[in-house]
């Protein structure tokens, strides 16, 4: 048992100090800083049935603050069944219709819409959810970053519907505690994480490595793939990619449970392979590199974690447990929330609700490692 508390409090100590040490940084001004607007974008907009949102979407893109003609608008239609791409050409974007009912999901139809275009013409591509707005200077801030010399790029993911509801509150807590820890990454030169959306890769790394991503991750998985070849994320904490969030519980943890089930998947898949990597680049002098897999040794298995800690705690404390939770979480969260100097009377209002959040993770997490061979893709509604 002590090996075991041992394990958990490293995990977590590893995190908090992380958490922690953010708290000085400041985080740059929206749209800042930008570059001349030289580098030419293929934005990519993978779309299920997203009629809803897919005009207002485009609209946002096609309405950035950077030359015209340095970008173009993909809306990638995955076996829609609805006006998705009636709507996507009507708001102006070029639609790819993929259909494939064997392959669903936004892992395959990005593999499949990178293989329809001459990324040759373009000097990255761009992915964003159907459900997205973005900055006026998203692109601008993107190529100052790939000016400097940065390869892959995760855009600050801001949630567009934060105060909806208390659960739409808790997952901007959890995104605004998420890029916090990124910034620290940031600053001690290790790789970020990519997030799912507001992702920018150069097309020199798709030709170098591709896109081969099987897990119902595909950002976490990706990112793997890019550590163990030797390349890093860099944060443009500058751009902005606002995302919609389930608003009701029962969305949210079926959100979570795909999450899960890849994250699983990529922890049984890569983190090996990560923990060899770590060690072998830290006896080769490799340090940034040595550094940058061996956090995502701490953080891919972070269901384990979570599923240990609260056997064992349970065992240690029984309700007591529940209690300290209840009050420890609002706190933990209290601080990226200050931190990003929110104003919204709602976001510390719901704080007192985070602890029933942070619990609902646990019937989540124990299912979703369960049935982690499960590939089906469930749409969170918009």
């Amino acid at each position: 048992m002590i090996i075991v508390l041992t394990i958990i409090l490293a995990y977590y100590l590893y995190h908090l100090t992380f958490l922690l040490f953010s708290l000085h940084i400041k985080r740059p001004e929206v749209g800042t800083p930008r570059g001349p607007g030289k580098s030419t974008f293929a934005v990519f907009v993978p779309a299920h049935n997203e009629q809803r949102v897919i005009v207002s979407s485009v609209g946002s893109i096609l309405g950035a603050d950077y030359p015209h003609g340095q970008f173009s608008v993909f809306v990638v239609a995955d076996n829609c069944t609805d006006r998705t791409v009636e709507l996507a050409r009507r708001a102006g974007a070029e639609v790819l219709e993929r259909k494939n009912v064997l392959q669903r999901g936004k892992q395959f139809a990005l593999e499949w819409a990178f293989q329809q275009i001459d990324l040759s013409r373009y000097d990255a591509v761009v992915v964003l959810d159907a459900d997205n707005h973005i900055d006026r200077n998203f692109f601008g801030v993107l190529d100052y970053h790939l000016g400097r010399g940065d390869k892959v790029i995760q855009a600050y993911g801001e949630t567009q519907n934060a105060s909806d509801s208390w659960v739409s509150m808790n997952n901007a807590y959890m995104y605004w505690y998420m890029y916090r820890m990124m910034m620290t990454r940031q600053q001690l030169g290790m790789s970020v994480w990519l997030a799912g959306t507001g992702v920018c890769i150069s097309t020199q790394i798709i030709r170098k490595i591709g896109w081969h991503v099987t897990s119902l991750v595909d950002d976490v998985e990706y990112t793997c793939q890019l550590l163990l070849q030797g390349e890093r994320v860099a944060l443009a904490a500058g751009a902005v990619a606002y995302d919609q969030k389930p608003d009701n519980l029962k969305d949210s943890m079926r959100q979570r449970l795909r999450w899960i089930r890849g994250q699983t998947q990529v922890t049984l898949k890569y983190v090996p392979a990560l923990f060899v990597y770590a060690l072998r680049n830290w006896f080769k002098g490799n340090y940034r590199a040595a550094l940058s897999a061996f956090d995502a040794v701490m953080w891919v298995p972070m269901q384990v974690i979570l599923i240990v800690s609260f056997i064992y705690s349970l065992i240690s404390t029984g309700p007591i447990y529940f209690l300290n939770m209840f009050v420890m979480t609002p706190v933990f969260y209290l601080l990226p929330v200050l931190a990003e100097k929110i104003k919204s009377k709602t976001a510390f209002g719901y704080l007192l609700t985070s602890g029933i959040f942070f619990f609902s993770w646990i019937p989540v997490t124990a299912w979703g490692m369960v049935t982690y061979a499960k590939q089906g893709w469930w749409r969170t509604p918009h």
